[in-house]
């Protein structure tokens, strides 16, 4: 439930707080963003070296069983 504005916390305060906290999410928004962007790339190269893994180990040679 939403806390009622006091007398003392006029309009100016309360826009004050709001635009601060925009701009913190904003902020905090572009970071998870870039972070996100860093590890899609890491992902796709990993997945690659795995998929690299996986032809290697398909065309080793492999010992006859009795």
């Amino acid at each position: 439930m939403p806390r009622k504005a006091t007398v003392k916390a006029g309009v100016p305060e309360i826009l004050a707080d709001t635009q601060r906290m925009v701009t913190r999410l904003v902020t905090e928004n572009r970071a998870l963003k870039s972070q996100n962007k860093k590890l899609t790339a890491e992902l796709t190269r990993v997945s690659k070296g795995w998929e690299l893994i996986k032809t290697l180990a398909r065309q080793a040679p492999r010992k006859t069983r009795r």
